[in-house]
């Protein structure tokens, strides 16, 4: 008597549905980013999302679980630097960084890479500012990326410029003083209300930064 073959139970794994997948995220999440900026946040809905990306409602759904999930998608691909030159945990960049002899050198390529971060997420922090204004969890998502932002920075506080702080400043408010200082909103009044360019940003942030951090030169 022949033997049955048992079925296998393993799952078929196809790399090419996985990377449709991943391509079907990337143009969702590039149809919210770009509504969101258009229309706000509360003018923007999960059909119009679906049109412009060539989607049905019900993949953003179950994909992201509808439009807060697209808001929470979109701010963290910005601030993680999906397909930017620079991403916020890039070792290359942080491992040039270590090697620098001179404090203030360290300083101003932290600086560098803080405001390309936040050149690539000011417009979407304004969003979440404005659904604050009435969807709780907008709030709760701006104080979850504020800490996240905190205590990456005063991370690398600790690893770059601890034995180089200004007598009497602890890392702690080392961080707490760089946060302040590099945070969206101070970016956007400057380079939107302002018309400052984000090199002016930069120097204007960087010589402030040296003088709270590290004292006279």
């Amino acid at each position: 008597m022949t033997a049955r073959v048992k079925p296998s139970t393993r799952r078929y794994h196809s790399p090419i549905r996985v990377e449709q997948a991943q391509a079907t995220r990337r143009r969702v999440l590039e149809a919210a980013q770009g509504l969101f900026l258009e229309r706000g946040y509360a003018g923007t809905t999960v059909a119009a999302v679906a049109a412009a990306a060539d989607v049905s409602a019900e993949t953003i759904y179950t994909s992201f679980g509808g439009k807060r999930g697209l808001l929470e998608g979109v701010i963290h691909t910005a601030v993680a630097g999906v397909g930017a030159m620079v991403s916020r945990d890039d070792p290359t960049w942080w491992a040039e960084v270590a090697k620098l002899e001179d404090a203030r050198q360290r300083l101003r390529r932290m600086v560098e890479h803080t405001c390309l971060t936040v050149a690539r997420t000011s417009a979407i922090h304004a969003i979440i500012r404005g659904a604050a204004d009435k969807e709780p969890f907008a709030v709760e998502l701006r104080t979850q990326l504020f800490q996240e932002r905190l205590k990456a920075q005063t991370e690398r506080i600790r690893r770059f410029l601890r034995n180089d702080l200004r007598p009497g400043l602890s890392v702690t408010e080392a961080g707490q003083t760089y946060s302040t200082l590099t945070g969206p909103e101070i970016y956007h009044l400057q380079t939107i209300d302002l018309g400052w360019t984000p090199k002016q940003h930069q120097a204007w942030l960087t010589r402030l930064l040296e003088a709270e951090l590290l004292g006279p030169a």
